[in-house]
């Protein structure tokens, strides 16, 4: 295991959970400590658990699955993004103060899955370790994920009071952004 390899590896891999939980902490600007920690700990988790998923997989399937996961982490991504400049239109609409757009279990859960799709491919790659090597490096990557995502999220927080009424914009076109990333590294 090259320890250098595995930072990159897991930087990269926190890269589109850090950039989802930015347009969070954008349009929430009021979240708690204790919410950004939990939506940390979920990406976290998911990129720690997604890898490990791939991993028991094995190539078996690898041909099969590789295919079709950027299409999947796409179409979630473009659902998200279709729902908030929905919703963000709504709220221009309505020209009047609207309260701040609250980030439900729900957006949360599917954001997490999103992010974390790509990182199946990741536990293919990771095939020639043995399993105790294995799940070290997909548990660096989600702590990495996890710490990452949490500081981006508290640093969006603050830039919120100067971004909050393009809030629903920026997040929809973050999450298209993220998605068409994710597709065009999977076909590519």
């Amino acid at each position: 295991m090259n320890f250098i390899d595995i930072a990159l590896t897991s930087i990269s891999m926190s890269i589109d959970a850090m950039t989802v939980n930015a347009s969070n902490g954008i349009r929430e600007k009021n979240m708690l400590i204790r919410k950004m920690i939990i939506i940390s700990l979920v990406f976290g988790i998911f990129q720690f658990i997604m890898p490990v998923i791939g991993y028991l997989i094995g190539s078996t399937f690898k041909d099969v699955i590789e295919n079709i996961l950027p299409w999947i982490a796409f179409s979630l991504l473009t659902i998200l993004s279709i729902k908030s400049l929905v919703e963000w239109i709504k709220e221009r609409k309505k020209k009047e103060e609207v309260a701040p757009k609250k980030i439900s279990p729900l957006d949360i859960f599917v954001q997490g899955i999103a992010t974390s799709i790509d990182a199946l491919c990741i536990g293919f790659v990771y095939l020639s370790l043995n399993i105790g090597e294995a799940f070290i490096v997909f548990g660096i990557i989600g702590v990495t994920t996890f710490i990452l995502s949490f500081l981006t999220v508290l640093f969006a927080r603050r830039l919120s009071k100067y971004l909050e009424n393009w809030a629903g914009l920026i997040a929809s076109i973050v999450f298209l952004i993220v998605g068409i990333k994710i597709l065009l590294e999977g076909i590519l």
